[in-house]
């Protein structure tokens, strides 16, 4: 751990490392919640090179709003990427650059674009749901949350799908690993893979998103090879990690609590308000901003170039915010919960994930109605920047290769 800078008053320290947040058998939002309940507003953690935690709702929003006082441009990144490891682009950025820099993925992930991958989407849930379905178990994660929306990626950036298992043990690595040598080298070599595809793009573009980035050429500024790197990185990795997270936790809390379960089977239509209030309540992301310059900020004073952490699940598990937190209700109906952000920075594909968890849930459903977590195994949870399951074993009836309907 660093040594704590002479500003931090010491009742505000705390022994906080969120890639050790919690054991493995541990549920990382209870984790959260209680943490959210028993420390300060606002904490330092001498970890990672030393960080503010935002830990309240009303200062997560106010700090997600604040770009001017909060800046993303040196990096969103925990702990901070070392020299030589490109940008990641855009979130990497602050407005009017980043604003422009975000044009290839507005129209990427424009409505009618969306529409368009959900029936690639729902054709790879099918696929993989009846695969699955004649075994009667799988470990949700490995073999169906990280699958689908990696597979959506690739067709994005028209790459193959052999690459897939080698892309995502490096994205697993670079984003959870406790060691930051190890997630430092698998960026690396994520990023060789990726100048190697951006390359033969430049030559021979096409119409995918990949030839678009390369093809980008914001005012003023010619994204160089670095830059280009860095903005195809931050697309693999916020397409698969988050996403794939978010279809984890869904289908954990579906599992251990059956009368919600029930109460999609029997009402389908009501599944985007339920993936919002499960949003609200399962939110994985935590980012970083720099201060820009020395402020009060929710009663302690922070110095120019303090870094700070905003993670996202303090503000679902506030119960000053959220009457009853941890308790899950369809009809609460959040329409401002922090999952993707908000602001400049709101995530530009949150209509794509939406449409990923509503496919995922209306196919499983409708073919294994009925599962449950494996008493004899393990879930396994992980924390890190993008907190999450890393094994999530579901059993389910099976009579003559098909579920068994309840």
């Amino acid at each position: 751990m660093n040594s704590i800078p002479a500003h931090i008053p010491p009742e505000l320290v705390r022994d906080f490392d969120i890639f050790e947040f919690v054991r493995p058998d541990e549920d990382i939002h209870r984790a959260w919640h209680q943490q959210v309940a028993s420390a300060p507003p606002i904490f330092f953690t001498a970890h990672w090179g030393g960080f503010w935690v935002i830990n309240n709702a009303s200062l997560l929003e106010r700090a997600f709003s604040d770009p001017a006082l909060f800046s993303s441009a040196d990096g969103v990144e925990i702990p901070p990427m070392p020299p030589g490891i490109p940008p990641m682009l855009p979130i990497d950025s602050d407005d009017p650059f980043h604003m422009e820099l975000r044009r290839p993925l507005n129209v990427a992930l424009a409505p009618k674009s969306v529409n368009d991958l959900s029936i690639r989407a729902r054709e790879l849930a099918i696929e993989l749901i009846e695969h699955l379905l004649p075994q009667g178990r799988c470990d949700f994660v490995k073999d169906f949350s990280l699958k689908m929306p990696m597979e959506l990626f690739l067709r994005i950036v028209d790459l193959p799908s052999s690459d897939r298992e080698y892309l995502l043990g490096l994205a697993h690595t670079a984003l959870k690993d406790s060691k930051k040598e190890n997630r430092w080298a698998a960026m690396t070599e994520l990023n060789g893979y990726l100048e190697k595809k951006l390359q033969a793009r430049r030559e021979n573009p096409g119409i995918d998103l990949m030839s678009k980035i390369t093809q980008l050429q914001p005012k003023d500024h010619s994204l160089s090879n670095s830059e280009q790197i860095g903005y195809m990185t931050t697309l693999l990795l916020g397409g698969l990690d988050t996403v794939g997270g978010m279809m984890a936790m869904t289908a954990r809390h579906l599992a251990e609590h059956p009368k919600d379960r029930r109460s999609l089977i029997d009402n389908p239509s009501a599944i985007p308000d339920a993936i919002e209030e499960i949003m609200r309540r399962y939110a994985i992301s935590t980012i970083a901003r720099r201060v820009t310059r020395d402020a009060e900020f929710g009663g302690v004073t922070l110095k120019r170039g303090d870094w700070v952490m905003l993670p996202t699940m303090v503000h679902g598990l506030d119960e000053k915010r959220w009457d009853n937190a941890l308790e899950v209700r369809f009809d609460r109906r959040p329409t401002d919960h922090l999952s993707f952000g908000v602001g400049t920075h709101r995530c530009p594909g949150a209509n794509l994930a939406r449409a990923e968890l509503r496919i995922f849930l209306e196919e499983w459903l409708k073919r294994i109605p009925e599962y449950s977590i494996d008493p004899e195994r393990k879930v396994q949870s992980e924390s890190g920047a993008v907190a999450g399951l890393s094994a999530l074993p579901l059993i389910w009836p099976v009579d003559g290769g098909r579920a068994l309907h309840g």
